[in-house]
């Protein structure tokens, strides 16, 4: 389960993830061949497995058997790759942490420096609910307005400091605030152009 889900997550970036298991997670498959190379391998595995691949990254062993990951990630060690042991964080080059995520704009990480992943996830259950009540849509919207603002502006204003000021006068206009909590983000945008325009226009002068 726990490697399903940190399979599931490496999988939204640009990394080639090769899965060896004699037995695989049917909801992988569905992510099998998509968008990043996934190649699934069926076979049993042992720690010198290893050695048959090239340009290994890294590692994670996620097997139910704590000897052989450890015998695993002992392997990974001595020929220089990160390597990840699903149950003993503290054995490992690197930890993960306990995200929060938001309309897959804004991600909150929670994190035990690798000392509980237990406690992360009870601790991120516990302040979820919280955060999602004080972040909402209307911020979410601004996140992509100003991601909008922002790649025009580059076009207009190389000053990073001036850029800067404008992407803030976006933040504090009261007319494109509520055409953003009206949901009418055409015309937000069509008002930040407008808005873009004069700015340089006055710059100008």
């Amino acid at each position: 389960m726990e490697g399903t889900k940190r399979i599931k997550s490496l999988s939204k970036h640009d990394c080639k993830i090769i899965i060896i298991s004699e037995t695989v997670n049917e909801s992988l498959y569905e992510i099998e061949g998509k968008n990043n190379p996934l190649i699934i391998i069926k076979r049993k595995i042992d720690p010198n497995i290893i050695d048959e691949f090239n340009d290994i990254f890294v590692v994670f062993a996620s097997t139910n058997d704590p000897f052989l990951n450890k015998k695993i990630i002992e392997r990974a060690k001595e020929k220089g790759i990160l390597s990840y042991i699903i149950d003993d964080a503290s054995a490992s080059d690197f930890f993960f942490t306990s995200i929060i995520n938001i309309d897959e704009i804004i991600q909150i990480a929670i994190s035990t420096s690798g000392k509980s992943p237990l406690m992360s996830k009870i601790i991120r259950d516990r302040i979820e609910k919280a955060i999602k009540n004080i972040i909402g849509k209307k911020d979410t919207d601004n996140i992509k307005i100003q991601e909008f603002a922002r790649e025009h502006a580059r076009n207009y204003i190389e000053n990073q400091h001036e850029r800067r000021k404008f992407l803030y006068s976006i933040v504090d206009d009261q007319e494109i605030q509520e055409l953003i909590a009206k949901n009418n983000i055409d015309r937000a945008k069509e008002r930040i152009i407008n808005t873009l325009d004069k700015w340089v226009d006055n710059k100008s002068r």
